[in-house]
């Protein structure tokens, strides 16, 4: 039994480091503010059920994990992790009772680096997300410049007149003066006739 207290919490947190719905819940402070606390209280918590409860199944301990990690963490583990972890822990705990503690000890040393390599992971995974937001930055600050350069471009033009409105003015003059010449044309009993256009009826 000394063997029992000493090894399985070293199982149980091997297991639970390396379960993906539990560290995002402690990461994103599903259980509030004390959801680190409340995960090591876990590993606790889920020793002494195994010790109260002789000859426990993996379905049974899959409830067990499910109501605390919906009551203590606000997390409904839909996927298949709860199955994955409860047999896990219920195969190591048999195993311990046996005394086979040379078979225990390779399987929590693999359950460990299994932990860190997720915890690695992970770390890189936040990394990267720091430089997309970096990226992101630099990207708006050169969105922003290149708007307030357009804008400032705007309000000169508007300031002063325009090449084209004095082009237009001159248009303008220039179509008056053929429209009196046309009149002037027709009142004397001549036809205008235009490029392209039919005579004037």
């Amino acid at each position: 039994m000394a063997a029992l207290t000493l090894q399985f919490p070293e199982v149980i947190d091997a297991i639970f480091k390396g379960w993906t719905a539990l560290q995002l819940a402690v990461a994103h402070s599903f259980g509030g503010t004390h959801s680190k606390a409340k995960a090591e209280w876990f590993v606790e918590a889920t020793e002494q059920w195994m010790k109260e409860n002789s000859d426990v199944d993996a379905y049974e301990l899959e409830d067990f994990l499910a109501e605390i990690m919906s009551a203590e963490f606000n997390t409904v583990v839909d996927d298949n992790s709860l199955v994955e972890v409860a047999t896990k822990i219920c195969k190591i705990y048999r195993l311990i009772c046996q005394g086979d503690y040379g078979q225990v000890n390779n399987i929590v040393s693999g359950l460990q680096k299994s932990a860190a390599v997720t915890s690695s992971q992970k770390q890189q995974a936040g990394s990267d997300e720091d430089d997309d937001d970096d990226d992101m930055d630099v990207a708006n600050e050169n969105v922003m410049n290149h708007i307030n350069a357009l804008e400032l471009n705007r309000t000169a033009n508007e300031s002063s007149p325009s090449a084209s409105e004095n082009t237009n003015s001159d248009q303008s003059n220039g179509t008056s003066q053929s429209n009196d010449n046309s009149q002037s044309n027709e009142e004397d009993g001549w036809i205008n006739v235009t490029k392209g256009g039919k005579p004037k009826k």
